[in-house]
């Protein structure tokens, strides 16, 4: 017997035996048990995801002899007859060869003709976008009013380019693409009956080489099945795909965060050698990071998550992603009208090693590396101010031997705000100062030098509610920042950046928004009270300066180690 490939043989046969499609379905099965069936109706949706299968099983059910609710039977000689493609009564047209207005026409004369053997005469047009536009003109009054005996159902996967004066006659439906669960289901049922070894890795990565289409998953399958002998590995599937494995692209993007031009070009060359193309490399490394982006992102309990991938995706952040796909994207459009596709490829790899844009991700990662820093600090400093001290009772005191000494309390870091502070800025404001600084505040944003765009947008993310001549109140979001902008060396840069042309400000104290809060209600509450000079409250605002330490090169840190401090100038 000829052999028949696996996508043919297991071709869905019944409304049940379709997967990733139940509301389409449901609303089909529906449609025939309250015998509401449509004259014309529109499939459309990626390739290999069930649409002309849901057709034909759609003209089996519609001709079935069985009652409604059991339709296609699959038993009754209608059935039969249709699933060997004996019965004229299901004519399947493919657009793309018979595009033309006489096939049309011919197809317009002859469906006046009352069904051979069955109630329906149903007609398949598969890839109707491919008609052109006599023949839709064509076809146009027929599918508006076709005779009660015919059906018509077309098939395509690019809706957008059929006229909306079809579209508007038909009753449309969208398959989707099919999910990675639904497809890896299906294929071990294939597996299975097939007696198939295969390891559940390899099945993973079938399914995820399809992309959303299942008639794809069971051609690559087929195809691995004969490519392996014995055990199907999922080596087999990235051999037969052309696809890279992820254990070498994730090496290949972090050579590109080490800025290890020559081990990436390394790895770049081995692909090539193993026959990869550079079109697939590119998507591959786009559909990484893209997978990256989501695991990052999104919280999807996957237990055949790559735990590798979700390692690299804690190391990356978001901008970084944003820009070699940015990258990547436009060395897919560019290689598609070269020659030249290595070097386009090796092009955008120096690229996303070398770039203006990489010197701005950089100092954004560091700040961010510093608040969260800043952050633990905080937590460590509120898990000290909560610990309660242990009071020894007068009775214990007596009737102990031992000479209890109350060891002192350390400040563990110093103090950078108090309340008398704030009070001394409140009763002494000056609003033409504050209105100064309210104006030059939104210009902050729009510093773009890359050494002083870190202090930029940390000034700019607070809130200037007071100032004296010489000192201001900023507001941030939480204590973390406060504390980051209070630090000696952050204030130096911050005041600089203020006073480049005009000296605005001598000094400044921030706050976090909450603590502002209560002291400026305790303020106002006594000024309304006619209070001219309200004292507020002395009380620990946990503010402290934050020990930051200063960044260096890894180079410079092994010339100091090898040359020594005095023999290294760093010259910025």
């Amino acid at each position: 017997m000829t052999y028949q490939a696996l996508y043919r043989t297991y071709r869905p046969r019944t409304f049940s035996d379709v997967v990733g499609q139940d509301v389409i379905v449901q609303t089909l099965k529906n449609a025939i048990i309250n015998n509401k069936i449509a004259h014309a109706y529109l499939f459309s949706g990626p390739r290999g995801t069930g649409k002309t299968s849901v057709a034909k099983i759609f003209a089996n059910a519609v001709n079935c002899e069985a009652e409604a609710s059991k339709v296609p039977c699959g038993e009754c000689e209608t059935c039969k007859a249709i699933l060997e493609d004996a019965v004229s009564d299901v004519i399947e047209i493919d657009a793309a060869s018979n595009n033309g207005v006489d096939e049309i026409r011919e197809l317009r004369d002859k469906v006046k003709y009352m069904p051979a053997q069955g109630k329906y005469k149903v007609y398949i047009i598969d890839e109707v976008h491919m008609l052109t536009i006599q023949a839709f003109n064509a076809l146009l009054k027929t599918l508006e009013e076709p005779p009660a005996h015919v059906i018509f159902i077309l098939a395509t996967t690019e809706a957008n380019k059929i006229p909306l004066t079809i579209l508007s006659r038909c009753q449309r439906f969208d398959f989707r693409g099919i999910t990675i669960t639904n497809i890896v289901d299906r294929l071990k049922i294939i597996i299975e009956t097939e007696k198939i070894d295969i390891e559940k890795e390899a099945v993973l990565e079938i399914a995820r080489q399809a992309d959303g289409s299942m008639r794809d998953a069971i051609s690559l399958l087929d195809q691995v099945y004969s490519f392996s002998e014995g055990s199907i590995k999922v080596d087999a599937v990235y051999d037969v795909s052309g696809s890279v494995r992820r254990d070498v692209l994730l090496e290949l993007i972090t050579d590109l965060l080490n800025k290890d031009v020559s081990s990436a070009f390394k790895v770049l060359n081995t692909m090539i050698e193993d026959g990869k193309e550079i079109g697939k490399i590119v998507s591959d490394l786009i559909s990484l990071l893209r997978d990256a982006l989501i695991v990052k992102n999104v919280s999807v309990e996957n237990e055949d998550e790559n735990s590798e991938l979700q390692q690299f995706a804690k190391s990356i952040s978001n901008d970084r992603i944003y820009f070699y796909l940015d990258v990547l994207n436009e060395t897919q459009n560019d290689i598609k009208w070269t020659t030249q596709k290595r070097a386009y490829l090796e092009l955008a790899l120096v690229k996303m090693i070398d770039h203006q844009t990489i010197d701005r991700i950089n100092a954004n990662e560091k700040l961010e590396m510093l608040v969260s820093r800043i952050n633990q600090l905080e937590r460590d400093l509120n898990n000290i101010s909560i610990q309660e001290i242990k009071v020894i009772k007068q009775e214990e005191i007596k009737n102990s031997t031992k000479e209890v000494k109350e060891p002192k309390e350390k400040d563990p870091l110093k103090k950078a705000v108090t309340v008398k502070e704030i009070e001394d800025i409140l009763n002494n404001g000056d609003k033409k100062k504050k209105e100064e600084l309210l104006k030059i505040w939104p210009r902050l944003k729009d510093v773009k030098d890359p050494k002083k765009e870190i202090i930029a947008k940390s000034l700019s993310n607070s809130e200037v509610v007071a100032s004296t001549k010489d000192t201001a109140i900023l507001v941030y979001p939480d204590k973390a920042l406060c504390n980051m902008m209070l630090n000696e060396n952050y204030k130096k840069a911050a005041l600089g950046l203020l006073n480049g042309k005009t000296k605005y400000l001598e000094d400044y104290i921030c706050l976090d928004s909450k603590t502002w809060e209560e002291l400026l209600k305790e303020f106002t509450d006594q000024w309304n009270n006619n209070i001219k000079k309200p004292k507020l409250k002395e009380r620990n605002l946990n503010i402290y300066e934050a020990k930051v330490e200063k960044w260096e090169a890894e180079i410079v840190k092994q010339a100091r180690h090898f040359f020594g401090d005095d023999k290294i100038k760093v010259e910025e």
